[in-house]
């Protein structure tokens, strides 16, 4: 490869586009294909990975029916945010100008449709290369009236579609929601999402009803919900490249970019914050952990610090959160905050530290690489199930501080203005659903504090809390706990009993109503069933009696008759 190469990298859901593409590229001197990606969520991942382009090559279709993923065309203004240096190129099949426009004033600075030809194509990426702009524009037919009224149709369906689809976001955020529910209105989601993309497909809305072009905003719409926000700096500073540590990073990283939605079914208290928000904390929390672990690196003694380096991470990630979400408005200094932090953190470190198992041991694994132990077997800090498991227990951390943060500030500064404009989801602005939200964590802690921490003990596991595929989910690793057990007293020993004398009860209750259940059966069956069968058969037997033919009953004279004779 020669320096002066123009790395592109293809985003596309067609594999067979994308290998010819890169065939007939491969005959033309001065590219490389340095990554394909047939995901956005893929895309985002090569990035963090170190693979970035010169040129994007994206399909603007990718991603329009991905529920909560990210569309094209947020990924075109988060890129443009946090990669300003990578030429963005749209290569698509979409012909709808809005959509077209919209890219172009999020600072996408090529334009091809698919089918265009090859030597078009070339001639824009090494335009693009040399810092212009290429953009094939599009001869559109002037409307006639039939047009305009598929138009005007199309936009009131559009907006009722729409609605529909907000007021089922609003369902699915309702942590009261059962199971079933929320597979019912996610069903009931991606039926109207289908709905619009054929709405859009039936009734093209590039001219509004008086047959002018439509005119379309600078920037995409920023709601609260849909509103994409860089992510704070995150450096690897003094952390090698090809470390085990500095990939599980990067692989969290990614994982935070691509979603944080609880599907745990435990209420979380970063569940009142708006999305965005809630991935800026999990990045500050991050970068702190990675900042302190290289503070760790020259200590000898490392049990004695993890406790000391918690509190630290916990109180500079609060304060970092609360600056870049407060103005100098709300009063009170730097000493008032840490002196309420000192005293809150007696009540936030049982979070900590109890919901957060082996961190002596994870951070000996991402410091110094030393073998970890899984189910009694040491794995090698490469293999797959070390760095599986280090993920697991990092993720877990990450969003235990994260909650432990939003708790102090839903202990202490739950109404203030600013907060439920600046963090919190709006469907938590009003003081009685903030009052309802945190009288569901209350209940939470009583919970898990008298049944889901003993049940845990008991059955010798751990509840992480990890991110996969865009949510935050809920995993059991096991462990023993038998110290733990043997400390329990009160509710909590009570309820390792009730369990005990459950798993002691339940079987040989299940035999005997299991036994009752056949004998029922039997009953019903061979006796009582067979006594109405011989009713039944008597009563048949006698109908069949009275309605014998008269020869019969003459038959039957005569031989009487003749033996009386």
């Amino acid at each position: 490869m020669t320096p002066n190469q123009i790395k592109l990298s293809i985003v596309d859901d067609d594999p067979i586009f994308r290998l010819g593409f890169c065939t007939a590229l491969a005959s033309v001197p001065g590219f490389r294909v340095i990554a394909q990606a047939d995901t956005i969520a893929n895309l985002l991942q090569q990035l963090t990975q170190g693979f970035i382009p010169d040129i994007l090559i994206l399909e603007l279709a990718i991603g329009r029916f991905g529920g909560k993923n990210l569309s094209a065309l947020q990924l075109c203004q988060q890129l443009a945010q946090q990669y300003p240096n990578v030429a963005i190129f749209i290569l698509t099949s979409v012909t709808e100008p809005e959509a077209l426009l919209t890219a172009k004033a999020l600072g996408v600075r090529g334009y091809c449709p698919k089918g265009s030809n090859f030597e078009t194509i070339v001639f824009a990426l090494r335009r693009l290369a040399s810092g212009g702009i290429y953009w094939q524009e599009e001869n559109l037919p002037t409307p006639n009236l039939w047009q305009n009224f598929l138009v005007q149709l199309g936009n009131s369906g559009r907006q009722q579609i729409q609605d529909s689809i907000n007021q089922i976001n609003t369902q699915l955020t309702d942590h009261n929601s059962s199971t079933l529910d929320r597979l019912f209105w996610s069903g009931r989601k991606r039926e109207l999402l289908v709905a619009r993309w054929l709405v859009n497909r039936l009734t093209s809305n590039k001219y509004n009803s008086s047959g002018e072009r439509v005119s379309l905003p600078k920037t995409l719409p920023e709601t609260q919900d849909n509103l994409v926000l860089p992510p704070p700096k995150l450096t690897l500073a003094k952390i090698a490249r090809d470390s085990v540590a500095a990939q599980i990073f990067r692989n969290i990283f990614a994982q935070i970019q691509l979603g944080t939605v609880n599907c745990t079914g435990i209420i979380l208290e970063i569940d009142i914050l708006r999305t965005a928000k809630k991935q800026e904390l999990l990045y500050i929390v991050l970068n702190h952990i990675i900042k302190y672990l290289e503070e760790l690196s020259t200590k000898e003694i490392l049990l004695e610090e993890i406790e000391p380096t918690l509190w630290l991470i916990w109180q500079e990630t609060t304060i970092d959160f609360w600056k870049k979400n407060v103005d100098d408005s709300l009063l009170i200094t730097d000493q008032e905050l840490s002196k309420i932090l000192t005293q809150e953190f007696a009540l936030i470190q049982k979070n900590i530290f109890q919901d957060n198992p082996f961190i002596l041991e994870l951070f000996e694994y991402l410091l110094w690489e030393k073998p970890l132990i899984i189910d009694n077997i040491s794995y090698r800090p490469e293999a797959l199930e070390a760095m599986i498991r280090a993920e697991y227990l990092l993720e877990n951390l990450l969003i235990q501080i994260a909650n432990s943060v939003m708790q102090f500030i839903l202990n202490n500064f739950y109404d203030l203005e600013i907060f439920k404009y600046n963090l919190y989801h709006r469907n938590y602005r009003s003081s009685r659903e903030i009052a309802r939200f945190r009288n569901e964590l209350s209940w939470r802690y009583r919970l898990e504090k008298y049944w889901n921490n003993p049940q845990n003990i008991f059955e010798s596991r751990y509840r992480l809390l990890t991110l996969q595929q865009q949510t935050i989910q809920t995993r059991f690793i096991y462990a023993p706990r038998i110290t733990e057990l043997e400390r329990l007293e009160g509710l909590p020993w009570s309820t390792t009993i009730i369990l005990e004398t459950r798993d002691a009860i339940a079987p040989r209750l299940r035999s005997i109503i299991a036994a009752a259940g056949r004998g029922l059966v039997y009953i019903l069956t061979q006796v009582i069933g067979r006594g109405i069968g011989l009713i039944g058969k008597g009563i048949i037997q006698g109908i069949g009696s009275t309605v014998q033919p008269p020869y019969y009953n003459q038959k039957e004279d005569f031989l009487r008759n003749k033996s009386d004779r």
